[in-house]
């Protein structure tokens, strides 16, 4: 993720309308999210205000609260000599503390990044806390460098205090002297936008080599998650096989079929709402809007994912083999639902569903459907559908900002808890059938209880919602799926 810091919104308008940026909300500085395009990662921008305090305020609170990778300080600036003409845009090589010069000190300086704008003219920079329009003023600040501004060194010396290269462009508005205020108000439009044009492609240079290590990998893909649909595949897979165990061989191709499948639409999930994830603080960060993980990357996962679950299934028999783009399908495409309809959050209660019904097809080699895995496959339906609506509730803001559908922005908060409620009923209505058609039993019983309740403690509003959505949901799940495995078929 790229940080911007601009001084003032004259400066910035240009560069907001090129980059398509969005407003956030509740932030000590006015703020804006833009989404990645191409190569081009997304970010924050951030407007600090003028002079040094303002802009080290900023700055600092742009590093420690959206962490980004790369920091760009960008605006106007004025020339200390005639190297440079009026509208010219620099790329800053060094920013030195401007203050420190009349006190007769070798000012201090700090060296910025040379590579994204490695074609543009380089120049020294000097900050100051006022505005140079005297004469004798510009003259020692021309000693040391070539253009002043008021902001660069403390978003300089921010980023070095966190370990960051600073980035900095500067447009040449006026020559700082006294037709200075003059010269800003007739030239910021025009600078500004040549700002905005020649610093976007340089933006793609900033994006960081996307880490393909394990951990990355492993949050990308949440694989710790998997372990919570696996319990369903085998209640399917014992369903399948009569009420007995199929071959370890079935079960491992089952598992591993299902390990492939969640790999798969987890990653085109993060691929096909990256831009999005860009524009919603709490998801800004993750592997592809952050840039800790390279499109391409991310494409493999799917890839290996597909991979994987495709082996599995020819594995397993050309039955499965032949019905695998069955689950695939939704799987490809259940995120894009949020951009049409409130109802998405269904999409991945089929994905859901089809997991005990595909495991049940893989142990009994046909699809003659007995009731109990109906039974299971619509508990799985609005187990996670429901939870899905409840997990909505964290974006309703950044959802309505940037358009995406879903029940809490279509009917509010509460009204869509109590449709997850509705929907959670559902699911313990058909885990008790469940439990009936198997014959009861205590353990199966407990098992129901613990589902039941899990349902309970979901529609308890002073959960925290991250609670409510997990563990909790996967708590409810592998209850559920116990209850087959614990009794007896009739």
């Amino acid at each position: 993720m790229i940080g911007l810091v601009l001084a003032t919104a004259k400066e910035a308008r240009p560069l907001l309308a090129v980059l398509s940026a969005r407003k956030v909300a509740d932030e000590p500085f006015e703020t804006y999210r833009f989404a990645s395009r191409g190569a081009r990662p997304g970010g924050v921008l951030v407007l600090s205000g003028m002079g040094k305090q303002a802009a080290a305020e900023a700055t600092e609170h742009l590093l420690s609260r959206h962490g980004p990778t790369a920091v760009v300080n960008l605006g106007l600036c004025g020339g200390l000599s005639d190297a440079f003409p009026l509208g010219a845009v620099l790329r800053i090589a060094a920013v030195l503390d401007g203050d420190a010069v009349p006190s007769g000190e070798t000012p201090e300086e700090i060296r910025c990044g040379d590579l994204a704008w490695a074609p543009l003219p380089t120049a020294r920079l000097a900050s100051v806390d006022k505005s140079v329009f005297q004469e004798d003023r510009r003259a020692r600040l021309a000693r040391w460098a070539d253009v002043v501004d008021m902001e660069a060194w403390a978003v300089a010396d921010a980023c070095r205090r966190h370990g960051l290269v600073p980035h900095v462009l500067k447009g040449v508005s006026d020559s700082a002297d006294r037709l200075g205020k003059a010269d800003i108000l007739a030239n910021i439009d025009r600078v500004s936008a040549r700002l905005a044009e020649v610093v976007v492609p340089g933006l793609e240079r900033l994006a960081p080599s996307g880490r393909t290590g394990l951990p990355e990998l492993m949050r990308f893909t949440k694989v710790e998650h998997s372990l919570f649909s696996l319990p369903l595949l085998f209640a399917g897979a014992w369903l399948g096989a009569g009420g007995s165990w199929p071959s370890a061989w079935v079960l491992v191709l089952i598992a591993l079929a299902g390990v492939g499948a969640r790999t798969l639409g987890m990653a085109m999930n993060r691929i096909l709402d990256r831009d999005l994830d860009a524009l919603n603080e709490r998801t800004a960060r993750r592997g592809l809007p952050s840039g800790r993980l390279s499109l391409p990357a991310a494409y493999g996962v799917a890839g290996a994912g597909l991979a994987l679950y495709l082996l599995a299934c020819a594995g397993l028999g050309p039955i499965c083999l032949i019905l695998s783009p069955v689950p695939a399908v939704p799987l490809l495409t259940y995120s894009l639902l949020k951009r049409f309809t409130s109802l998405c959050h269904f999409g991945i209660g089929v994905c859901m569903a089809m997991a005990p019904l595909g495991a049940f097809v893989a142990a009994s080699g046909g699809l003659a459907f007995r009731a109990e895995v109906l039974l299971l496959a619509l508990f799985a339906f609005c187990w996670i559908s429901g939870f899905d609506v409840i997990y909505a509730l964290l974006d309703v803001e950044s959802d309505r900002a940037t358009g995406v559908r879903s029940l809490p922005v279509a009917l509010g908060a509460a009204r869509a808890q109590h449709v997850a409620a509705a929907v959670h009923l559902v699911a313990a209505a058909a885990a008790a059938w469940l439990w009936w058609l198997g014959g009861g039993g205590l353990l199966p019983g407990i098992a129901l209880l613990v589902t039941i309740g899990g349902f309970a403690a979901a529609a308890w509003r002073s959960l925290p919602v991250p609670v409510r959505f997990f563990p909790l949901s996967g708590v409810v799940g592998i209850a559920a799926s116990m209850i087959p495995l614990l009794g007896e078929l009739r």
